[in-house]
């Protein structure tokens, strides 16, 4: 489906489309749930399926509003830096530890945040993924050569370094999800 986008670096796009199957693999492994697996907890102080895959979408969404927002002052955006790849890295290690960081207030699931439903969710990750795919293309020549992307934890990145991220939030929160589904089946 998005296969060919229009200009972006095949770097980005690579990142892109791992990134797009990773999500279709795990809607079609959420759809299949009932809507009370989808919104059980294994445990009172675990989060359900429900509100592990709303914190990714989430995470996305807040991800492309802030790289909006600093597009309106591309002034402020800082050129890319090779330590930019330490954040990256620092990432992906803190993924495969045994090391623990919450999730910052905005997309804690704990907090009061909306939980939309699996076919609600489909729909709105679809109109969103449209919408970073055309912000990809108008922007593509700022993306491989400015930090455009600020991790509150790991620092500023270029676009394909948030796609890296996002490709390894998604495998994390994924592996959590089959943990919830292998507990409340």
């Amino acid at each position: 489906m998005y296969k060919d986008m229009p200009g972006p670096s095949n770097a980005i796009q690579q990142q892109f489309d791992k990134l797009e199957e990773k999500k279709k693999a795990l809607m079609q492994k959420i759809s299949s749930l009932s809507a009370i697996s989808y919104r059980q907890q294994p445990s009172p102080e675990s989060w359900s399926v429900a509100q592990a895959v709303n914190h990714v979408y989430m995470s996305e969404q807040l991800s492309l509003a802030y790289i909006r927002k600093k597009l309106t002052y591309p002034e402020t955006i800082p050129p890319y830096s090779i330590r930019s790849w330490l954040g990256v890295w620092l990432i992906q290690f803190v993924f495969w530890s045994p090391y623990k960081r919450k999730a910052p207030r905005m997309i804690n699931m704990w907090e009061d945040q909306p939980i939309l439903s699996q076919e609600e969710l489909a729909v709105k990750w679809t109109e969103q993924r449209k919408d970073l795919i055309t912000l990809i293309d108008q922007h593509q020549e700022a993306f491989g050569t400015h930090l455009v992307y600020r991790h509150p934890f790991a620092g500023r990145m270029t676009m394909r370094q948030m796609l890296i991220f996002f490709n390894d939030h998604m495998a994390l929160h994924t592996r959590q999800i089959d943990r919830i589904i292998s507990k409340v089946h």
